[in-house]
């Protein structure tokens, strides 16, 4: 392929002279391809060469190491890395964080006055306690520029430890990785280490992100290589795609053996009405046509918020009894929420016939053919009973059985949060189960913020902000408002409708004039119709 050659060309012309370099690519353009194909090329013109793959996920790092064959390769994430860089040198780690306390820059509130703190020993887990020396993610990030800033050491051990550092999805890093980097380490690299980003600004969309590092292009101390390939989506995904920005234009660049582009002609819609959207009556339309909302892998509806989704998929009942979103939806649920999940594994390892599961996630050890059976009843009458027992009923049934025991850990965390678990314990069991499935992916929705990287034959995006103030849709078709606003929700658009393969479809209820004047002019007067 053409395009690729050229583009590994022009990165190795900055490996060679060790320069940084940003490889900008739109959506489906390869770019972890051609990070995969940029580690062949170093190792093959040196395969002793000291080379760091950085990025800001543990899926995304694990993804590098599995298509990299090379074991010399350090691969983590931004924070694993900077925290391996600095956690030898205590003392000045003690002195970082006390600093930054004092200051201000990390917030404090501990019992102890801030300026009464003594620390001796800085450990990083994730959570904080400040008074013990704790730092959690949020806090490392700080500290580490800290130390680079003030320390202008260890931007020399780091330059004589590695040849070349590639930061992966560099948009979704925070301020403060592009200062130790591009500020503290640049200033003692010059032909030593070679820095090299790669991702697309226009899919910053979380809030700590790096819109763009267009200042370092401009003053050239970083050299932009564009990409403009798109390997995924359909032929009218992409006009759509390079009508939603201007510095970048794509064009399909799947092949076949032959040469010949192979990317789908596919659509891209986008459709209203006067009335909110309605599944059932969408699916009646000639525009859901050969799409399966059965397969999740297949199709994907995507709203901006998981209250907006919960509703719909039936596990409202669980999010709003929660006060904190992350305790039930994050990487590291609350024992109650891990508790619930154990049991919507359960049920639905029961439901698919996936009888080896179960077994394995229930604490009864089945020594007889008897047992076997007796296990075999009671989850049937559970899986049948799902909207009239509650969650309490089910926890307890589970723990009498000795099916799911209900642990110290459980009791002490449903006596901590009592107020909380009156409300929870009263839900049908069925709220569990649809939390399991919406956890683990199972469900036909989406937030928009939780399909970036990922792909799908059929994409329908619903345009509601959700009262979540920091979008708004209203704004960005009708070019009002706050900028930022309407960059940011941009932004999120971009990346949902670049999840399309082939079929994308974008409905607004209710829209004004103006907003269907804008709607015409990026998907095309004949594309915008009323349902």
């Amino acid at each position: 392929m053409a395009g690729d050659v050229d583009i590994n060309l022009q990165i190795d012309a900055c490996l060679k002279e060790k320069k940084n370099f940003l490889l900008s690519g739109g959506a489906g353009s390869g770019k972890t391809y051609t990070l995969i194909q940029t580690l062949h090329n170093v190792y093959k013109n040196s395969a002793n060469s000291r080379v760091a793959c950085i990025t800001y996920t543990n899926v995304a790092a694990n993804e590098i190491k599995t298509r990299s064959p090379y074991s010399k390769l350090w691969v983590s994430t931004i924070h694993d890395f900077l925290w391996d860089v600095i956690k030898e040198y205590q003392k000045n780690l003690a002195k970082a964080v006390f600093e930054l306390i004092i200051s201000g820059i990390i917030s404090y509130s501990g019992e102890t006055p801030k300026e009464q703190i003594e620390i001796t020993n800085v450990e990083y887990r994730n959570y904080r306690k400040l008074e013990e020396g704790i730092i959690s993610h949020d806090e490392l990030l700080k500290v580490a520029e800290y130390m680079f800033e003030h320390y202008p050491l260890l931007s020399k051990i780091l330059c004589d430890k590695f040849d070349y550092i590639f930061i992966d999805e560099y948009q979704d890093t925070q301020r403060s990785v592009v200062n130790i980097f591009l500020e503290h380490i640049t200033s003692k690299a010059t032909g030593k280490l070679c820095l090299g980003f790669f991702g697309d600004k226009m899919q910053s969309i979380y809030d700590t992100g790096v819109v763009d590092i267009q200042s370092y292009i401009d003053s050239g101390q970083v050299t932009e290589i564009k990409k403009a390939d798109n390997y995924r989506c359909s032929q009218n995904v992409i006009l759509l795609l390079n009508n939603l920005r201007s510095d970048l234009s794509q064009k399909p660049a799947k092949m076949d053996s032959s040469g010949s582009i192979i990317n789908k002609v596919g659509s891209a819609v986008f459709l209203y009405s006067k009335a909110d959207f309605d599944l059932t009556y969408f699916m009646n339309t000639r525009y859901a046509q050969n799409w399966d909302i059965t397969n999740p892998n297949d199709t994907k509806l995507l709203f901006l918020t998981h209250r907006l989704i919960a509703g719909r998929s039936g596990w409202d009942g669980l999010l709003s009894a929660y006060r904190y979103n992350d305790m039930l939806l994050g990487d590291e649920p609350d024992r109650l929420a891990k508790h619930l999940l154990k049991i919507g594994g359960i049920i639905y390892n029961y439901k698919e016939k996936k009888y080896d599961q179960v077994i394995s996630l229930i604490d009864k050890k089945i020594k007889t053919i008897n047992d076997k059976k007796v296990i075999s009843y009671f989850l049937r009458d559970f899986y049948n009973q799902l909207s009239i027992t509650t969650i309490d009923a089910a926890i307890e049934a589970l723990d009498r059985n000795k099916l799911l025991k209900k642990d110290d850990r459980l009791a002490e965390y449903l006596e901590d949060n009592s107020d909380q678990y009156e409300t929870i314990k009263l839900l049908p069991l069925s709220q569990v189960l649809a939390y399991y499935f919406y956890y683990n992916n199972h469900s036909l929705y989406s937030t928009q913020h939780g399909i970036k990287g990922a792909e799908f034959e059929n994409v329908l995006v619903v345009m509601d902000n959700g009262k979540w103030n920091n979008y708004n849709f209203k704004n960005f078709f009708e070019k009002s408002g706050k900028e930022s606003i309407i960059q940011r929700t941009g932004r999120i658009l971009y990346v949902c409708c670049s999840r399309a393969i082939n079929n994308l479809i974008v409905f607004y209820p209710s829209p004004s004039s103006t907003i269907l004047d804008r709607a015409k002019q990026l998907f095309g007067e004949n594309n915008v119709n009323s349902i």
